[in-house]
């Protein structure tokens, strides 16, 4: 099963047989088992399974956090999947943007600091880190706040500080992990659809999820069960109670 966007140009992300092996004691693990997926620009996706299913180490590997055991991963072309340590890093700090379940705020630091953060591992310049993390404080809703520590503000306006994180190095992909999972059901709201804003303005979006009614706002949908993808197809044609034999 395969749905595409219909997109122009070639792919983002390919995954080519990547398969993820673990040795606990006897026993080995195959967290990702052979998966092949293609992600063209400016898709909006979900990667949805439960606890255990492999997304969680396929989000790792898609975001240049871990590398595969076996398996090519083409990033716009070139091969990743054996690029270790700086080399690495550098393209993930220039690629792509994180938004986490918990924020992952520098306390002590002000929202700017935060935002601006990426952008000095990334080498801008002093006025141009300021420049871009104001400017995407005002994007976000969070302009008058950029004096502000993470504790001094609600649950949802952190998440949407992590979004302006995300988006300040102008990232091809941005990479959400359970991104409501700490908000309440309105707040949820809102994050998802400025996700979706994002996304009709151009950019790249995966999701990465245990929860079916978040994984639907999405515009395409991969389900991952014993490290194996058992669907991947268009949101309309996802209906979680079809699938009950992987949830």
């Amino acid at each position: 099963m395969k749905a595409v966007k219909e997109t122009n140009g070639c792919p983002l992300i390919q995954l080519i047989d990547i398969s993820k092996v673990y040795k606990m004691g006897d026993t080995i693990v195959r967290a990702n088992d052979r998966i092949n997926l293609t992600i063209m620009p400016g898709e909006f996706v979900a990667i949805v399974g439960k606890s255990g299913s492999g997304k969680s180490t396929l989000m790792n590997i898609i975001g240049l956090l871990d590398t595969p055991t076996s398996g090519s991963y083409l990033l716009k072309g070139q091969d990743v999947s054996k690029m270790m340590g700086d080399r690495l890093a550098e393209i993930r700090n220039k690629t792509i943007g994180f938004i986490f379940q918990q924020y992952n705020l520098l306390p002590k630091q002000t929202l700017l600091e935060n935002v601006e953060l990426p952008l000095l591992y990334a080498n801008y310049s002093r006025k141009e880190r300021h420049q871009r993390a104001r400017t995407m404080l005002d994007k976000v809703g969070l302009n008058g706040k950029y004096k502000n520590k993470p504790g001094q503000l609600s649950g949802g306006q952190q998440q949407r500080a992590t979004i302006a994180r995300a988006l300040a190095g102008s990232p091809s992909i941005i990479l959400a992990d359970e991104p409501t999972g700490s908000l309440d059901s309105r707040t949820s709201k809102d994050v998802l659809d400025f996700l979706k804003q994002l996304h009709e303005e151009g950019n790249t979006i995966i999701i990465v999820t245990h929860d079916n009614s978040i994984a639907t706002q999405a515009r395409r949908i991969i389900k991952i069960h014993d490290g194996k993808v058992v669907f991947d197809d268009s949101a309309e044609l996802y209906h979680p109670e079809y699938h009950l034999e992987y949830s």
